[in-house]
């Protein structure tokens, strides 16, 4: 066979099946099965390798009467997480006068929002539609100049803000792991002491946990299977079936070569924490789930949209519009993420680099050091109100990553 023809099936191969089954009004939060991304230290040291990642297949919610089977019901979230995902939307399908802190779970987030607006910045772009009695179901249809023209464009720009936030906040972690105390907390991360990341340190282990994942090899999607089987994953194309519906990224798919990140940036990437909230890798001792970071993608743009990579020598990231095969669904794009060596101290100062890494895209209140998102002013009657604009979603300081989504 001819290169010429080797290299059309390859072609051929990337393009097949999407994960994304076909699905009926709602069944995405019945059992549909998702995936997340379990992470723990590596038991036996292996040079340049600090994680061990597992990416573990299961359905959301378990029936009574069950007692086998993956259900991400059973996988509590951690105090830390619960506050921090405060203001993203829970499953519709869950019962809110009941819900509580203690049944609060993996699958309470799945699918996966990815970034959310402010209740006011959806107020100020609706308004006009919402104040005529527009339902919300002709908001989508023939009132959707809005959301066409302003919700998915800021929605894009938030993207970027947050992936090169992310980025700041590993080279922070790093940064502060190998430079405090003689470099006593990158020590304790690559010698698998992650218990001893208690209290504000839980923020630089989440850093250093997604800089790994940054830095680990694209040519593998992960170490391991849960189950340790591909069953759930066949047929390897999208399919209709109301016993198993799949919300997944295939292991034919592009995506798969980026899997790991991908459910990073979703906010579907997890480690087990015990009673007191400090990292466990034993099951006896497991009673939560610690998120690593906060959405950024939807789950649905993992598995449909985009592909993900690393780019370690570029300070600015690139979209790919993939090819596709008429009637085949597969991710659309292939997004570049920059990831280059943190620059020195005389081109970027760590303190410059925190910043961004913890700026508010919605301070309560601004000063000379915040650096918002978006954009509000004073009302008549002295109150703010949001404008259909946005500030920074770039960095102000030089050589910190932008990202692309």
């Amino acid at each position: 066979m001819s290169d010429a023809n080797n290299e059309n099936q390859i072609e051929k191969a990337i393009h097949i099946g999407s994960g994304a089954d076909a699905m009926e009004a709602g069944s995405w939060y019945d059992n549909a099965y998702y995936q997340i991304l379990l992470v723990e230290p590596i038991p036996d040291q292996t040079r340049g390798k600090f994680i061990r990642t597992t990416i573990v297949a299961g359905q959301r919610i378990r029936p009574e009467n069950t007692t086998d089977g993956i259900y991400f019901s059973d996988y509590q979230l951690d105090q830390e997480t619960i506050n921090k995902l405060n203001d993203y939307p829970k499953s519709p399908y869950l019962d809110e006068d009941n819900i509580n802190e203690k049944n609060i779970s993996i699958a309470t987030y799945l699918p996966s929002s990815g970034v959310v607006f402010p209740a006011g910045f959806i107020d100020t772009l609706t308004r006009r539609c919402l104040d005529s009695r527009t339902s919300f179901k002709d908001l989508l249809g023939s009132h959707s100049i809005e959301l066409s023209n302003f919700y998915e464009p800021i929605r894009t720009l938030l993207h970027t803000r947050k992936t090169s936030q992310l980025i700041a906040k590993t080279w922070y972690a790093y940064l502060h792991a190998k430079n405090q105390n003689c470099g006593k907390l990158w020590n304790c991360f690559t010698e698998g002491q992650w218990h001893e990341f208690v209290g504000d340190k839980t923020d630089i282990l989440d850093g250093l946990i997604a800089r790994e994942i940054f830095l680990a090899d694209q040519n593998t999607s992960s170490e391991n299977l849960k189950p340790d089987n591909l069953d759930i994953y066949y047929p390897l194309k999208s399919q209709y079936d109301t016993q198993k519906t799949r919300f997944l990224v295939l292991p034919n798919s592009r995506a798969w070569q980026g899997i790991a990140l991908g459910l990073l940036l979703s906010g579907q990437a997890y480690y087990g924490v015990d009673k007191d909230g400090k990292y466990t890798s034993k099951l006896g001792e497991i009673v939560s789930y610690h998120q690593v970071s906060q959405p950024i993608l939807s789950t649905g743009e993992i598995v449909m949209k985009y592909g993900l990579e690393v780019s370690w020598d570029t300070f600015k990231g690139d979209i790919i519009e993939m090819s596709l095969s008429p009637g085949n669904n597969s991710i659309a794009y292939q997004a570049i993420i920059p990831y280059p060596p943190i620059p020195s101290s005389d081109n970027l100062n760590i303190d410059d680099i925190k910043a961004w890494a913890d700026a508010e895209d919605d301070p309560k209140t601004e000063n000379a050091t915040s650096i918002p998102f978006f954009h509000k002013r004073k009302g008549s009657d002295n109150s703010e109100e949001y404008l259909v604009d946005v500030r920074y979603f770039s960095p102000p300081f030089p050589y910190i990553p932008l990202s692309c989504s």
